[in-house]
């Protein structure tokens, strides 16, 4: 099916993570780039953490520079509520063990930087 998550065999991790994994992972998005930081840290081997360190990291920078750029009205302010939700979300879905993966950033950081 075309709708279907990309798995382990396209280069992004499956979701067959342990419960810890799962929790760390869920962690990464909470304050985007400042968690997925810690956790990237604390990763050790697990290429499931490192995807989703590095995709908060990514996304929460991206996020950041939207936001400053824009903070000459209240749109920044509001754009930036609605993507800290968005990855919220994200994380409610990797703690309940589902994929969670932000169009064009997975695939960025899938080819250049968890290789």
């Amino acid at each position: 099916m075309a709708d279907q998550a990309p798995t382990a065999s396209a280069g992004i991790p499956d979701v067959g993570a342990t419960d810890d994994e799962r929790l760390k992972g869920a962690i990464a998005y909470v304050l985007t780039w400042l968690t997925g930081i810690l956790i990237l840290v604390m990763a050790g081997e697990s290429r499931f953490l490192k995807f989703h360190a590095w995709q908060s990291i990514v996304y929460g920078v991206i996020l950041t520079i939207v936001c400053v750029l824009l903070s000459f009205r209240c749109i920044g302010t509001i754009i930036g509520l609605l993507g800290w939700l968005y990855v919220l979300y994200g994380a409610y879905l990797i703690y309940t063990g589902k994929p969670f993966y932000i169009p064009v950033v997975a695939d960025f950081v899938k080819n250049n930087l968890t290789k």
